[in-house]
């Protein structure tokens, strides 16, 4: 998961299961986000919530990347997911990683000499 802190707001949003939770909302806030609601600006809080990050990764792109390293470097998303939040290519992805200090890891496949024989029977 990971924990934005957004003016005092603290935000956490669980992107693999794609929902968000919130906890510390000010009460002005949730009733300012509830006034949008009934005005069918959202159908719900999640959704108001999802457009606020969509609004503050336009605005700072650099937080985008910062989330997808972090997701990343704590095992919470794959290569291709990180890169793919931060909207970039896996290549621009993997050299962001190298700048910012942080060793990819590259995981064997465990089942290869199972896909090995499998390719040898297609072939055959």
């Amino acid at each position: 998961m990971l924990i934005m802190k957004m003016k005092g707001i603290f935000i956490i949003y669980a992107i693999l299961f794609n929902t968000v939770t919130y906890s510390g909302i000010p009460a002005l806030v949730e009733k300012e986000i509830n006034a949008l609601i009934k005005a069918n600006y959202y159908p719900s809080m999640s959704e108001a919530i999802k457009d606020a990050f969509r609004t503050l990764f336009e605005a700072k792109p650099n937080l985008r990347i910062t989330s997808a390293q972090l997701l990343y470097k704590n095992k919470e998303v794959s290569l291709l997911k990180a890169a793919e939040i931060a909207g970039v290519s896996i290549e621009e992805f993997k050299e962001m990683l190298t700048a910012a200090g942080i060793e990819r890891e590259i995981e064997p496949d465990k089942n290869i000499d199972e896909n090995v024989e499998e390719i040898i029977e297609w072939r055959t």
